[in-house]
């Protein structure tokens, strides 16, 4: 988003070569490794004349979930039009049933790397939109190291959003994260949550926003003003955070405990902010409003400070919900302030109306809550059930996910066009590319919560066997 500090400015046009605005006229061959059948199934890799490694280590770009490729497996880049795969440890690779350290592979031809088998596609087709969002997916997933979310199902997930629920349900949503509501490990679901009530938050706060713009319209009286920024500046950060307050299916955060980081994450965050862009000046006369990108996102990172120690909050799914939060809370701030600003200008309470508009839907499409969101799940990916660590914050497995969100964040900020899609276009795309992030990342945090339900069935299972032994042993004598 915009800097707090300064409004966006313009700046030099890109001096990127522009596609062609038909889209039909460009044309792409992309080579795609993808997995068709094994643990590994439905995961791709975009391969290209840079190396990526695919494996367990924090330095893989590629996480596989195939219980034989650990640590850094496999080196995977595009060589002579050819898919060339380098095992990188002493198992080796298997090519039409011949077994090599390094195979180069042409379309359509198989490789088996640990128990999947992958094939190399070549798609070869004019880009479209879709396809310009799959292939910027590709490449940031990629990057952060964030596998692209291939459970996920939109028509399940949403699946209760139309359906009745009554206030016994609502307030049972909102009871949680006491010691008396949280799930026992053996009782959390690990399915792919269903939100619902973040749709009913945002009706309501809509609902209460037109109020006070009809009011405004009919009285014009100038006590409405600060309930219609209020209203306007909360309703969209405070539905998405009710979003991930859904998702975090360990039911272990309260709502008390998310106001009040909400507030207190919000201001602490806009302050470290102020200070970076104080005494980072140069970097801010160098980038523009791009400089956002590196300075609110580091603020809004040690912020996280505040409850990254707590030891109860072990999740990856905590980390989102409470980088979430803590985005959300910039975001309200930020938007009130540009919304006051808007009004006391020339433009006067038109301008504060396209404002709150404009940045409500933008904050739907990427922004301070799903970039902090981001971030704050690699942390707590990174930290686990261990005693935080200030070296956690240089862990390439958080500081990749950091990078990506600082980047989607500058060119969110940056006055020029992306291929393809153009200049508005470029918050579609960026933001439809953040939102596959934030799925891949909430499946992440599935599979961590089914794995420790798993180990923790084995070791009751190890328990119970070691009662039962000497009982048995006690009866035979």
């Amino acid at each position: 988003m915009d800097s707090f500090e300064r409004s966006p400015h313009g700046s030099s046009t890109s001096g990127e070569p522009q596609a062609s605005a038909d889209p039909s006229h460009t044309v792409t061959g992309r080579h795609l490794l993808v997995c068709i059948a094994g643990p590994d199934l439905h995961k791709r890799i975009l391969v290209g004349s840079a190396a990526v490694q695919l494996g367990t280590s924090a330095d893989c770009a590629v996480l596989s979930d195939d219980p034989e490729v650990v640590g850094a497996f496999a080196r995977i880049r595009l060589e002579n039009n050819q898919v060339r795969i380098d095992a990188l440890g002493t198992l080796p690779l298997y090519i039409d049933g011949h077994s090599s350290s390094t195979v180069l592979a042409r379309a359509r031809q198989q490789v088996r790397i640990g128990r999947s088998l992958w094939e190399v596609h070549i798609a070869t087709q004019p880009v479209s939109v879709f396809d310009f969002v799959s292939r910027m997916g590709d490449h940031l997933s990629n990057a952060a190291g964030i596998e692209k979310p291939a459970e996920w199902n939109a028509g399940e997930m949403f699946a209760d959003v139309t359906k009745k629920h009554d206030d016994s349900e609502i307030e049972a949503n909102f009871t949680v994260g006491t010691a008396l509501t949280t799930p026992q490990l053996g009782e959390i679901d690990s399915r792919w949550p269903k939100p619902w009530l973040f749709v009913r938050v945002c009706l309501l706060s809509l609902a209460l926003y037109w109020g006070f713009l009809f009011a405004w319209d009919r009285f014009h009286n100038v006590n409405l003003i600060p309930g219609l920024i209020m209203i306007g500046s909360v309703a969209i950060p405070v539905s998405l955070l009710i979003f991930f307050f859904e998702v975090n299916v360990p039911r272990n955060i309260s709502l008390y405990q998310v106001i009040r980081l909400l507030l207190t994450g919000g201001l602490v965050s806009i302050v470290i902010s102020l200070f970076l862009f104080d005494w980072t000046e140069g970097l801010s006369n160098w980038l523009g409003a791009a400089s956002a990108g590196i300075v609110e996102e580091t603020g809004k990172v040690l912020t996280l400070l505040l409850v990254v120690r707590e030891k109860r909050f072990r999740w990856t799914l905590n980390g989102l919900l409470l980088g979430a939060t803590v985005g959300a809370g910039f975001a309200i701030f930020e938007s009130a302030g540009y919304a006051l600003r808007a009004a006391l200008g020339p433009g006067g309470d038109v301008a504060m109306r396209d404002t709150i508009l404009n940045r409500g839907v933008l904050t739907l499409l990427g922004g301070h809550v799903l970039w902090t969101g981001l971030t704050g799940a690699a942390l707590w990916r990174v930290r686990d059930n261990r005693p935080f660590d200030r070296s956690m914050f240089g862990d390439p497995r958080f500081l990749r996910v950091l990078g990506v969100c600082m980047l989607l964040h500058m060119t969110w900020n940056a006055d020029f066009a992306l291929p393809i899609v153009g200049y508005y276009g470029k918050f579609m795309v960026l933001g439809a590319a953040t939102w596959l992030l934030v799925l891949g990342m909430i499946q992440s945090g599935l599979k961590q919560v089914r794995e420790a339900q798993a180990e923790e069935a084995i070791r009751r299972s190890g328990q119970m066997e070691a009662t039962i032994i000497p009982i048995s042993s006690a009866s035979a004598r």
